[in-house]
């Protein structure tokens, strides 16, 4: 699906996403830079294009079109189930530390609408009340009950991936090119990734580690991310928890009216 983009002026802008999520359940920084001549570079570059990119994303209220694919091991063959949900999606500092976290409100789910739209989490941070954070909080934990399947997602907003490349978290991963061309843009490089610090950044049933693995495409003359793929590996806790296979990928775009590089797909 090719959304429609349209955002609105101040403070907290807004514009329309859409966002295409698979589960598998096994139970510019602007201007021209100079050519990259390392990976460390073109890390460099991407990391500097995040932390300035977060924080033009915490002006925007995001309107997201989401789909979800649960397929259980049992019948990894057979017609998964599908689900497509649409919601409010806003980017946000951590107070006094460096983290960014995502708020996602859902409003209609396949279709049917669950709730009013009524800009809550826009309304929550315009105003700096004291206790927006737990309130918007209280908002993802009563969307969350729409996700398919057992695992407890926080890694399906669309910017998680972004936030490996932060300065606060990029040392914590190992980096290789695997080629260039990715993305149809010939000075984009396809390069995987691997966390190896502990604990992880992701984190599963009883707090236990969930190593991250995925790629990236980043264009290497401005360190734009043009494409990121976060796979993740949870295992069984006897009946409790079943074992878990997840990819979450997400296509980056140019919208116009924002001028930023914004989840498309």
């Amino acid at each position: 699906m090719q959304p429609n983009y349209g955002a609105r002026p101040g403070w907290l802008r807004r514009c329309v996403v859409g966002l295409l999520f698979a589960s598998t359940i096994s139970v510019t920084v602007g201007g021209t830079a100079a050519q990259p001549s390392t990976l460390d570079d073109v890390i460099a570059l991407a990391s500097a294009y995040v932390e300035n990119l977060f924080g033009e994303l915490s002006t925007i209220v995001t309107e997201e079109d989401y789909r979800q694919s649960y397929f259980p091991r049992a019948s990894f063959n057979n017609n998964p189930r599908r689900l497509r949900l649409r919601s409010e999606f806003l980017l946000v500092l951590l107070e006094n530390t460096s983290a960014w976290t995502g708020f996602r409100d859902i409003f209609e789910v396949n279709g049917n609408r669950v709730r009013d739209r009524q800009d809550r989490l826009a309304e929550l941070f315009l105003g700096d009340t004291d206790d927006a954070m737990r309130q918007a909080q209280r908002i993802v934990d009563e969307s969350s009950r729409y996700n398919l399947g057992t695992t407890g997602r926080t890694f399906n907003i669309p910017t998680y991936a972004l936030s490996y490349l932060h300065p606060s978290n990029v040392q914590r991963f190992v980096f290789e090119k695997d080629g260039e061309g990715c993305g149809d843009n010939r000075a984009a490089w396809d390069i995987s990734y691997e966390e190896v610090d502990v604990p992880t950044i992701t984190r599963g049933f009883q707090n236990i580690n969930l190593p991250s693995r995925g790629k990236f495409c980043i264009d290497s003359d401005t360190g734009t991310i043009l494409k990121t793929e976060i796979r993740l590996s949870h295992p069984a806790f006897g009946s409790a928890v079943k074992a878990t296979d997840a990819t979450a990928t997400v296509t980056f775009a140019l919208d116009p009216d924002v001028e930023l590089w914004v989840p498309n797909e």
